[in-house]
């Protein structure tokens, strides 16, 4: 049963995006209380670009959105500040509803931000198969989720760690001790 909630949620949150109206600018970004911390933290550790870039072999736009909207001929090649605002408190959102639906065991709001961080530069398919998941639900094992997300620094179909990937992942595991 549960399978089935987090694909009906991933089909609603993917199906979203496609109906989305992208040639209009959204209003300015209120970023509710609760999300302050990890929106400002992901802000900066992606930290905005206007165009379409490549970081580890995936394109991204904004702040390190990859499923922007391609088929809209108005924005198919730059994005707003403000549009990549709203974008990206979308994207917590839908994560952290999501996190709400598959984890088990009570975390503190940083921890829940370090997750949200980790599922935004990985995906949520991704961290629905990985052993963070297991390890909190089966295990309730919160020590050695570090560990697991100091794991998390290669690129696929590499073997050597990514510089990047090191650095965000120290900074989400000090956000999962406070």
């Amino acid at each position: 049963m549960k399978a089935i909630m987090i694909m009906a949620l991933l089909a609603v949150s993917i199906a979203g995006s496609a109906f989305e109206l992208w040639d209009v600018e959204p209003r300015q970004v209120t970023v509710p209380a609760q999300y302050q911390d990890i929106y400002m933290f992901l802000r900066r550790i992606e930290t905005f670009h206007s165009t379409w870039f490549v970081r580890d072999g995936v394109r991204v736009i904004g702040y390190g959105d990859r499923d922007y909207d391609l088929s809209n001929p108005v924005n198919k090649n730059s994005m707003t500040e403000n549009m990549a605002n709203w974008r990206l408190l979308r994207n917590i959102r839908i994560i952290d509803n999501y996190l709400d639906t598959v984890i088990e065991v009570p975390l503190t709001r940083h921890q829940k931000d370090a997750l949200i961080s980790y599922i935004y530069s990985t995906s949520i398919p991704e961290f629905t198969n990985g052993n963070v998941l297991r390890l909190l639900n089966q295990k309730r094992a919160y020590g050695d989720v570090p560990n697991e997300l100091r794991r998390a620094v290669f690129l696929p179909d590499d073997k050597s760690t990514n510089s990047w990937l090191t650095t965000r992942r120290s900074q989400e595991i000090s956000l999962w001790s406070r």
